[in-house]
């Protein structure tokens, strides 16, 4: 599991247990102060805000055995299940009041969720567009370059094939001789290169052929062989510690700008710079221009290949013209790696797609289902409830009749049903002072009110009993 899993399940396991004992006092507080039904309203509205802005993460099951358990836990000292049926409602209605804002909030921010993830999903498809795309318009590159590549490494080596021969010739003298085989030497070496360049292009093995990148000095030396005038300013030991991208990088931008002078500003000096720092290192190759110079250098195709290497190496590259020189920089951190294009498949996006609706449909059914649960619930409870004190409230008129003034009460109590009648007719039949009265119908009724029995008790003895008849 990782560090920030495990961060995000602690936080919301102590969230849950500081909700859980809010819920507890909320459900306690309704027989604390069940006289006074505005105090308990407000201690329950005051929990209901701390944990929905204190802890909007904590589980919604703690919160309801709080309540429920509380609720009825005080009021088990008066061992009467009416006051137990009665803690059970009370802890359902805490319970609708403390979970429904919590689930609003919920279903709230997955919404939010949901449409953020939306706009995710919507720039994930993008970005898969763009990569199809690109990875089309390489292929076709790819075929174009190679076919180009195939024809131009032809030609090169037929004039390295010519220059061989034209140097062998006995009447060509010595200097001229030695330079032909250097021109030879390097239509050859640009072949191989050609060659090994579609290889590299026809193959999605890139472990078919290795390219080879020559030394930073056998470049700038095989410039000013060919009579370019090269001023090289590179630090001793400059490339101890580059990654070999960055350093084939400054290798190939070096290449570049070299070529660029040599096409368009022949005969004009050109100075390569490296500047190592602690982070980065950079190459800066610039040359000076001739009057008939043009802009072509800056879209030349090598260019666009080095913009993006830089882009891949988290490095910038850029240009510079001025009426009198050219110059091209190239800034890489120097331990920089290739950063893949982020990825975007069909999988992803699909596995996405499901769980933010998987967590929004979630939500949304615990925001309807627990009120409804809840109603549910008291509705089941309150009416059991009202079956059963009606099965269980009733004295038959045998039993009524056999109860005589003067009994004692702990044997009366025996013969007595377990629940009074709802709604007694104390008005019409009303206890004396000091005296305690019970009421039960002679038969089931729910809905219709037959003969009721009143029998009172002053201490321990039946001090009266009496009949309220049916209205």
């Amino acid at each position: 599991m990782s560090k920030r899993r495990r961060t995000l399940l602690n936080g919301r396991s102590a969230q849950t247990s500081i909700a859980a004992i809010l819920s507890v006092a909320a459900g306690a507080s309704t027989g604390w102060f069940s006289n006074t039904t505005f105090v308990v309203l407000a201690i329950i509205a005051v929990t209901a805000f701390l944990i929905v802005f204190g802890t909007p993460r904590a589980s919604l099951g703690g919160i309801v055995i709080g309540a429920l358990v509380s609720a009825v836990a005080v009021r088990l000292p008066e061992l009467g299940a009416e006051a137990i049926v009665e803690g059970l409602v009370w802890g359902l209605i805490v319970v609708l009041i403390l979970g429904g804002p919590l689930t609003i909030r919920r279903v709230v921010e997955q919404h939010r969720a949901f449409q953020q993830r939306g706009w995710d999903i919507a720039a994930l498809q993008a970005q898969r567009r763009a990569s199809e795309t690109r990875e089309a318009l390489q292929r076709e590159r790819m075929s174009l370059a190679a076919e180009m590549h195939d024809g131009l490494g032809h030609a090169l080596t037929l004039i390295a094939v010519r220059l061989g021969q034209l140097s062998v010739k006995p009447s060509l003298a010595s200097t001229d001789r030695q330079q032909v085989t250097e021109i030879r030497q390097i239509a050859a070496d640009a072949a191989d290169e050609l060659g090994l360049a579609v290889r590299l292009l026809r193959t999605s093995d890139s472990t078919t052929a290795e390219w080879a990148t020559p030394a930073l000095e056998d470049l700038i030396n095989g410039a000013r062989k060919a009579g370019i005038k090269v001023t090289a300013e590179v630090p001793e030991g400059y490339d101890d510690d580059l990654s070999e991208e960055v350093r084939t990088a400054l290798i190939r931008v070096v290449q570049e700008g070299l070529t660029n002078a040599a096409k368009h500003a022949p005969s004009q000096p050109v100075r390569v710079r490296i500047i190592p720092t602690q982070d980065k290192i950079r190459a800066v190759i610039s040359n000076k221009l001739l009057d008939t110079h043009s802009e072509a250098s800056d879209s030349g195709f090598g260019l666009i290949g080095l913009q993006h290497r830089a882009e891949m190496l988290g490095g910038e590259l850029t240009t510079a013209t001025t009426s009198e020189s050219y110059t091209l920089t190239l800034t890489l951190p120097r331990h920089a790696r290739p950063v893949a294009p982020i990825g975007s498949d069909t999988d992803m996006i699909r596995e996405a797609k499901t769980t933010i609706a998987d967590h929004r449909s979630k939500a949304t059914r615990l925001a309807v289902a627990l009120p409804v649960v809840v109603v549910t619930t008291m509705a089941v409870v309150m009416l059991a409830y009202f079956v059963v004190v009606n099965a269980l409230s009733t004295l038959s008129t045998a039993e009524f009749q056999a109860i005589e003034v003067g009994d004692e009460r702990a044997i009366t109590e025996k013969v007595l049903p377990p629940f009074e009648i709802f709604d007694p007719p104390r008005d019409q039949f009303p206890a004396r002072p000091e005296e305690e009265c019970f009421y039960y119908e002679n038969d089931i009724s729910f809905f219709e009110r037959l003969d009721v029995f009143a029998v009172c008790f002053s201490g321990d003895k039946v001090s009266r009993k009496g009949t309220v008849p049916s209205p």
